[in-house]
């Protein structure tokens, strides 16, 4: 039965694959409200909130439930994120941290990379819950019970599989088939969800129920916890009820910078904001206008392909855990350092010649620290997310981004709950800063941003796409304010990617075939990707007009989202 399974399985893949591509555009504008996420019903959340009278985070905690829910590859209770969060009376900003940290125990497990990737020794303390209640207990206005009804609803009476989705559950069969409980909600039969049928979550709607009736600590004190921990623990894991109960997410300010006059508010450390703005710092440096888009023109190409190698390599030598290691915040954002590293690049050819033998800087001659010399290693080749962007009539903003790690995370579901696997996200390497060590938060490439111009929002925008992620959001700011797209068609823009461990350019085929051919002459190994592809991410997106303060949304049709204003 299994071997005839996966002969259809096979058969099946064609007939998904050849589609994923024609997800439909919805740009939209409004001027109460605005959301953009990664499914409708999840959109559908968010102005259900603002249209009953909540504001940006009653809108977005609702949307974030409620894509755990209809988008459970990507993101759920089991997992962990990152929300900024713009308050535009009080003119203040706020940066949520509720991704995961490690087992007291983690560093026993013997937990190996690669092999146990998707097992329960994958699994880190999920965050998502606590984060999401924070965020509503500070900024929230609807009660609770009101804001995670939609997720209630679309767990307990089912929803649609929709394209990605139904993919999705095809690339990832094995993983969905290695655990009963998770084969028990992603297949029928033995057989994975189509496009169309539906996807019910009884036990996930019990979850979400005692999380509205008790907040956080229905999630992580008492039976609940003590449920996951059985179950992880008869898998493998390591986790202990100590482990869920100790677990805060931590609220603080947003990483703050500037590009060409506007304020960045991004998300502050171990996230990944600080490589966004070192990008655009690097970046301001350079006449990108002038040089025309990086579609139509190589040199451009090529100078923001170098800026990125430069900043993974640093990203790579300095972020991680500022909790574990001392992280040069100041060097690697100042303008100087970025005009040193940016003064390094050979801007008509590659070099050196592989993207993996870029050097990292010394930004601590920024700040007057002595530095301390670490090595490299590779991280994870992929990864799954999801972001929403959401806006409010009093210009009160979120850019929330959240995860389960790889796509359907451990792939280990208990008691209703998908469960991450973070552990895949720390370096293996004893001298590395993102080492494993107990109690620990990983680097992550999420970066939820806002951007200001003359203190209102300007835009908000993230997405997902693992260590793409960094490369797409730089992208995105680049298209809106050094090339004036709209919202829309800086998203459906084509897209490259590369880094220090990458032998290869990824680019999609927008980007012309003679710039192409000229990155080659310059030294670079192209990678095509025809169309758009869901490997560049899934851009969530709003902008504010600074004139008439409408806004526009933009869901980028990589997924299956939808931007809805009113």
């Amino acid at each position: 039965m299994r071997k005839s399974t996966f002969n259809l399985i096979i058969l099946l893949a064609f007939v998904i694959n050849t589609g994923i591509n024609a997800q439909p555009v919805y740009p939209t504008t409004g001027k109460n409200g605005m959301v953009a996420t990664a499914h409708p019903l999840a959109s559908s959340a968010a102005i259900e909130m603002l249209q009953g009278g909540g504001n940006a985070v009653d809108a977005a905690v609702a949307a974030a439930f409620a894509i755990g829910v209809v988008e459970p590859d990507g993101s759920g209770l089991g997992g962990g994120g990152g929300m900024v969060i713009y308050l535009n009376d009080e003119k203040q900003s706020y940066f949520i941290n509720y991704y995961g940290r490690s087992s007291e125990r983690a560093t026993e497990a013997g937990f190996r990379y690669g092999h146990d990737n998707s097992t329960a020794l994958a699994i880190e303390v999920p965050g998502t819950v606590a984060g999401l209640i924070m965020a509503h207990e500070t900024f929230g206005t609807l009660p609770l019970k009101q804001v995670m009804e939609p997720a209630i609803r679309h767990a307990e009476e089912g929803f649609p599989v929709d394209q990605t989705l139904a993919k999705l559950i095809l690339d990832n069969i094995e993983k969905v088939m290695g655990d009963s409980a998770t084969g028990s909600v992603f297949l029928n039969d033995g057989f994975p969800l189509m496009e169309g049928e539906i996807l019910v979550q009884k036990d996930l709607g019990r979850v979400l129920r005692i999380i509205a009736e008790e907040g956080s600590k229905g999630f992580y004190d008492g039976a609940l916890a003590k449920s996951f921990v059985d179950g992880i623990r008869a898998r493998g894991g390591v986790l202990t009820e100590k482990d869920f109960l100790s677990y805060k997410a931590e609220m603080t300010v947003p990483l703050k910078g500037t590009y060409r006059g506007y304020d960045i508010l991004t998300a502050n450390i171990p996230q990944s904001g600080i490589s966004l703005i070192q990008g655009l710092n690097m970046l301001e440096n350079f006449d990108l206008r002038a040089s025309g888009h990086y579609s139509e023109s190589a040199r451009t190409l090529h100078i923001m392909a170098e800026v990125d190698k430069l900043i993974y390599a640093d990203r790579y030598q300095y972020l991680g855990d500022p909790d574990f290691v001392d992280v040069p915040v100041a060097g690697l954002t100042s303008k100087e350092y970025a005009l040193e590293r940016f003064s390094s690049i050979n801007q008509s050819k590659l070099d050196p010649p592989r993207y993996r033998d870029a050097e990292y800087g010394n930004p601590r001659v920024f700040q007057q620290k002595k530095e301390k010399i670490l090595v490299h290693e590779m991280e994870p080749a992929d990864g799954h997310t999801t972001h929403l962007s959401v806006i409010d009539k009093n210009g009160n903003a979120v850019a929330l981004t959240q995860t389960l790690g790889l796509f359907f995370g451990s792939g280990q579901t208990v008691s209703g709950v998908l469960f991450n696997n973070a552990l895949t996200n720390f370096s293996y390497n004893s001298e590395n800063v993102n080492y494993l060590q107990n109690g620990k938060r990983c680097r992550t490439s999420i970066t939820p941003t806002i951007i200001l111009k003359d203190g209102n929002p300007f835009m908000v925008l993230g997405s997902p796409g693992a260590g793409r992620i960094i490369s797409t959001m730089i992208e995105l700011v680049v298209n809106v304010i050094d090339f004036g797209m709209d919202v829309n068609d800086a998203n459906i823009a084509p897209r490259f990617y590369c880094q220090k461990f990458e032998d290869y350019l990824h680019v999609e085929s927008g980007i012309k075939p003679e710039v192409r051919a000229e990155l080659e002459l310059m030294g670079h190994q192209v990678k095509v990707y025809e169309g758009i592809d869901l490997f560049f991410g899934g851009a969530q997106m709003i902008s504010v007009d600074p004139l008439t303060g409408v806004f526009s949304g933009s869901a980028d049709k990589r997924r299956g989202g939808i931007a809805i204003g009113y």
